[in-house]
């Protein structure tokens, strides 16, 4: 059985015209996720940000596994909280579309791999909290530059992992050096979820739920994606949902 993931994508602004007219929005989603998935066994599925509640469950009955991919900031009003100056951009219909989707998906316990915002995303739907921007609001004498220029599949600093966590195990280390393009990251972590890698600089770099036989939730605040072809342990992620969501799907047809 070849389980179905769903890999969230996100909208675009077309600027250019045709016939003086604008072309509107679009549904982006990054290669690198999609062949991450198809690599790793799976089928990928690329979601739209869809308003109705109805579209998004149907959506959900035929995926057997979610990734929540990365992108734009997410609304700090899912947390409580007043925007910040340094706050990003953000997509209003991406981010209903995700909570939602997410909600769905964690009521049915459907693996979940989240990647940058997707991590944020997965630790804000279970309570808990961001730093909108960490320049800005973390306080550490030697706070990493956690926006590199480089290219996206070199890594510009090393994490570490705790050592008996399901995340080491994933990736068969506890000592990995990644990619960072974030200006967010996880705060106040929810309840549920336990942070199992960080940076130099404290910045939570991995979370898990505290038991993965129980429900398969990961989430990693590099982006994993771009560094399948730098490291085994990249694509083991990948890897690892996907055997996840099929397991999830022999439960769901044998039921």
């Amino acid at each position: 059985m070849t389980p179905v993931i769903g890999v969230t994508a996100t909208l675009k602004q077309d600027v250019d015209a045709v016939a003086q007219r604008p072309l509107g929005r679009f549904v982006r989603a990054d290669l690198d996720y999609v062949e991450g998935v198809a690599e790793a066994g799976g089928m990928p599925v690329v979601l739209p940000p869809l308003g109705d509640s109805r579209a998004v469950e149907a959506l959900l009955d035929g995926l057997d596994g979610l990734l929540l991919s990365g992108g734009s900031d997410l609304d700090p009003s899912y947390y409580g909280e007043k925007p910040v100056p340094e706050l990003g951009d953000t997509v209003p219909e991406r981010d209903r579309f995700e909570m939602r989707l997410l909600g769905y998906a964690l009521r049915r316990g459907m693996p979940v791999l989240g990647i940058c915002r997707g991590l944020q995303v997965l630790n804000v739907a279970l309570g808990g909290t961001l730093y909108q921007d960490l320049p800005s609001q973390m306080d550490h004498p030697v706070l990493l530059g956690h926006r590199q220029e480089t290219p996206k599949w070199e890594p510009t600093h090393e994490v570490k992992v705790d050592g008996g966590s399901q995340v080491a195990e994933i990736m068969a280390s506890d000592e990995l050096k990644v990619n960072s393009y974030h200006h967010q990251a996880v705060k106040d972590l929810a309840y549920g979820l336990v942070s199992v890698a960080h940076a130099p600089d404290g910045v939570v770099e991995a979370v898990e739920w505290g038991d993965l036989s129980q429900r398969w939730l990961v989430g990693v605040q590099w982006h994993a994606e771009a560094m399948r072809d730098v490291g085994a342990e990249h694509r083991n992620l990948f890897e690892a949902h996907v055997c996840a969501a099929e397991r999830h799907a022999l439960c769901r047809a044998a039921a």
